[in-house]
């Protein structure tokens, strides 16, 4: 369908819950949550248009439509100067994950032949919680080579060539597509990254699915996409000052987006789109944008046709925003 080119209002969405062998309580405990399934929840996709996991609106003029929907109808409104995806899809994809044991060895293509889908994730990590102890796996350990990887990387002998990385709230893991990875039991976190669900386990820590089962693992293609050159991870983390307006400190930075931490206080203040999409997720306080409230987890677009939004938070415990910009 042709572009109309209107403006459209930030968008706010109803979440998807993701069931997994791994999940954990906290998340459903923070944010309140009735499951509909038995097992734990492991994500929750909070803005996606990953085919047949596409969020739907909740409230304003576009209530009930789902954001394929919306890119379909007016996409250049919805994205301003930010590119689709290789297939044509929201670029971007926001979930919150509750790791209450560890996530699999594994690894994401780049885009191009290596992605059964011609589209790669490169994603980044916000870390909102952790048990004492409890990390993320970033990478290999330096002087790691490909001929002992390769022959050690599908049983539990992987460990030796992991590098494991502390982290904190607050912290930013950026996690590039070729970076071997995983996230550690104890670690609740927001992730921004590209729309896409490519993942190629290694080594799934001896364990049996939902079903009873193993989970599949997907070896030789994870080996065929490791990048040796990638360096181990090193968390970035945003420091504020105690100031009632609002404050940006830039995270990570690629091709595909750049990542922010926000504080807004009291007296608030205006993000301006500079014609780009962006997501805001609400990582911490209480607040309002524009005339809507702002609470833990919510998850907004603003359409990059939009010039700016104006964002309230409160002097008792200021609004904690990740904000992702669609480059």
């Amino acid at each position: 369908m042709a572009a109309s080119h209107s403006s459209l209002e930030p968008l706010f969405f109803h979440r998807i819950l993701k069931e997994k062998v791994w999940g954990g309580e906290s998340l459903s405990k923070t944010l309140a949550l009735e499951l509909p399934f038995e097992g734990p929840l492991g994500e929750t996709w909070e803005l996606s248009d990953y085919p047949g996991e596409e969020t739907t609106v909740r409230g304003g003029a576009q209530d009930g439509m789902s954001l394929r929907a919306l890119m379909e109808q007016d996409s250049a409104s919805l994205l301003g100067r930010s590119r689709p995806s290789a297939d044509g899809r929201f670029p971007l994809l926001v979930k919150f994950i509750d790791a209450g044991d560890d996530l699999s060895v594994q690894i994401h293509p780049a885009d191009g032949p290596q992605s059964p889908t011609g589209v790669g994730k490169t994603e980044a990590w916000y870390i909102l919680d952790q048990e004492p102890g409890s990390g993320v796996i970033c990478g290999l350990k330096p002087g790691t080579t490909r001929e002992v990887f390769e022959v050690e990387a599908g049983d539990q002998r992987v460990r030796n060539h992991l590098a494991e990385i502390e982290v904190k709230r607050g912290d930013c893991v950026f996690v590039p597509s070729g970076q071997t990875h995983a996230i550690r039991a104890g670690v609740v976190l927001c992730e921004v990254q590209q729309t896409s669900d490519v993942t190629y386990r290694m080594y799934d820590w001896d364990r049996l699915g939902l079903d009873g089962k193993p989970r599949e693992t997907h070896l030789q293609q994870a080996l065929e996409v490791v990048d040796y050159d990638l360096a181990p991870a090193r968390p970035t983390h945003a420091e504020f000052d105690a100031q009632p307006g609002l404050q940006i400190q830039e995270l990570a930075s690629c091709q595909y987006f750049r990542l922010s931490a926000l504080q807004v206080g009291a007296e608030g203040g205006n993000i301006s789109t500079d014609g780009l999409a962006h997501t805001l997720a609400v990582v911490g306080g209480r607040g309002r944008l524009g005339n809507r409230a702002l609470s833990y987890g919510d998850t907004v677009l603003v359409p990059g046709s939009l010039d700016q939004v104006n964002l309230i938070g409160n002097a008792e415990a200021p609004l904690e925003i990740l904000m992702g910009v669609a480059l």
